[in-house]
């Protein structure tokens, strides 16, 4: 990220090293001196509208003519664990020139490229985005790519949509490296999804990734033994459960709710309850 003046230019870095949520961490600024004086020595100062990102500044030498120079400021930040005061963008002021920076959100995924399966025979966590048809699984999915990468383009690799209908036909794939975690993207619940006994072969890792939510496992059963040394790779280690507030008026699908949640709940799944807006548009 670039702030610039007629005499002045100044590139902003991101972090070096990913930290967690609440850590200070060490940034690179360079500073460009495009004129044909040296410019003061002076101190170049940060800090951010949310306040997220504590004052600080760090000392700048004099630059002479047509030089650079690159400093490193150590960017002290409030202790928080909240992720929303995260998504901030820290403003830089040298010599009345001023650079704007917005954190992306895997620089603080420190602590997830740390984290180690509890299972040692799993190289991966693997989390299933499971729960009511329309539930805005596709989205979440889409929201933590877009997170989680470098670019600051919006990420859509999961079809969305809403409402009954299934954007999700076939169990697909996530995997989020560096991090150790994949996420895994289903087909909605409804009264006539997961009556074949797809969900405890889903969690067990019995079903691949690709595999539609028409196939009968029966059809297949020869195919998926031979690979059965496999299954322990794809088994589930958690389940976000996905709800519409919407749904909890709605007798038959909180019905079909509470009797799905009785198959996952070995798993201690967390329940989000999605597309509260629709219910209530204050919120």
């Amino acid at each position: 990220m670039q702030g610039s003046s007629e005499d002045i230019q100044i590139d902003v870095y991101s972090p070096a090293v990913k930290v967690a949520v609440g850590e200070s961490f060490r940034q690179g600024i360079k500073i460009h001196n495009e004129s044909d004086r040296t410019l003061p020595p002076t101190r170049l100062v940060a800090s951010s509208a949310s306040g997220y990102v504590r004052k600080c500044s760090v000392d700048v030498p004099a630059i002479a003519p047509y030089k650079e120079v690159t400093v490193y400021l150590d960017v002290r930040v409030q202790p928080t664990t909240d992720i929303e005061r995260c998504n901030t963008t820290v403003t830089y002021e040298y010599l009345g020139v001023t650079a704007r920076f917005w954190i992306p959100m895997y620089c603080f995924t420190g602590r997830l490229d740390a984290y180690q399966p509890y299972n040692q025979d799993a190289k991966t966590y693997n989390i299933v985005l499971f729960g009511i048809a329309g539930a805005s699984k596709s989205s979440f999915l889409n929201s933590v790519l877009t997170m989680l990468s470098s670019d600051m383009a919006a990420i859509h690799r999961a079809a969305v949509g809403g409402g009954e209908r299934h954007n999700s036909r076939q169990l697909a794939k996530f995997d989020l490296s560096p991090l150790k975690v994949v996420l895994w993207d289903t087909w909605g619940l409804t009264p006539t999804t997961y009556n074949n006994g797809d969900l405890d072969l889903l969690l067990n890792g019995a079903l691949p990734s690709g595999w539609d939510m028409d196939f009968v496992y029966d059809q297949y059963r020869d195919q998926l033994e031979r690979n059965s040394d496999t299954r322990g790779s794809r088994a589930q280690h958690a389940v976000l459960f996905f709800i519409p507030h919407a749904s909890l008026d709605k007798q038959d699908e909180t019905d079909l709710i509470k009797t799905t949640f009785e198959q996952v709940k070995h798993l201690n799944p967390m329940l989000l309850l999605t597309r509260t807006d629709e219910v209530d548009a204050t919120i």
